[in-house]
């Protein structure tokens, strides 16, 4: 199984060949009508969208956070032999809003989204092909909350594919999957039948005792993703 290697300036994924179907063994296929093209290039977009939640709470004192952002992910991939080649052209957060609301302290404190230290960062890691199906693994990296409190951050794990199999802080990701399925993942025929759009979606849950410093602390978060997947062929390479 082959998983990464990067170019400078581009970053490509290689899949496993596979020789299934004259469709994708050639270029071209015969009709009556004459040649009909197989598509060589497809344009990728991601959407991930996230809405989410997280607590902190000592039985008196706490700490509540609430935040949403979108996420887009476009690149292109290319057939090279029996394998193919992703390039990433762009990963952006297009939307970023975070609030936090502590009691901690005899002034209780707001932070908003310009007092955030860090912001939710997208990695595409590769795609791989499993059986007949192409599977994406992604994750978007934890941020350390409370902000307000930063000798006490634990890990807010966000959205990641069943793929990766996220372990963080000792939680496994895949199995506080609450509803739906993080299984991000497609038919590699669909392909080349024409414009393929999937939409996922999943709620994630996860609540943990905490013994800190003489006390026990009660940390909460849970998170709901909606992903759409956009891949539709071009018989021409990207420019």
């Amino acid at each position: 199984m082959k998983i990464m290697r990067v170019r400078p300036r581009s970053v490509f994924f290689f899949l496993p060949a596979l020789a299934f179907l004259s469709l994708q063994a050639d270029v071209s296929s015969f009709s009556p009508a004459g040649p009909v093209l197989s598509p060589q290039w497809w344009d990728i977009s991601l959407n991930l969208k996230t809405e989410g939640d997280y607590k902190w709470d000592e039985g008196g004192p706490a700490v509540a956070g609430h935040y949403s952002f979108v996420i887009r992910w476009t690149g292109w991939l290319e057939k090279d032999d029996h394998d193919y080649l992703l390039y990433r052209l762009d990963s952006r957060l297009c939307e970023w809003e975070a609030q936090e609301s502590s009691s901690l302290t005899e002034s209780p404190a707001v932070l908003t989204t310009k007092d955030f230290r860090e912001r939710p960062a997208f990695i595409l890691k590769y795609i791989i092909r499993e059986g007949e199906d192409l599977r994406l693994d992604f994750l978007v990296e934890p941020l350390a909350v409370p902000q307000s409190r930063t000798e006490d951050a634990f890990p807010l794990l966000l959205p990641s594919s069943e793929q990766n199999v996220q372990r963080e802080w000792e939680v496994d990701y895949n199995t506080c999957v609450i509803k739906g399925s993080n299984r991000v993942a497609l038919p590699e025929s669909e392909i080349y039948a024409g414009p393929v759009e999937k939409t996922y979606s999943w709620a994630w849950k996860h609540q943990k005792w905490l013994p800190l410093d003489r006390r026990t602390v009660f940390a909460s978060q849970s998170h709901k993703a909606v992903i759409t997947l956009s891949i539709n062929p071009r018989f021409s390479r990207p420019k």
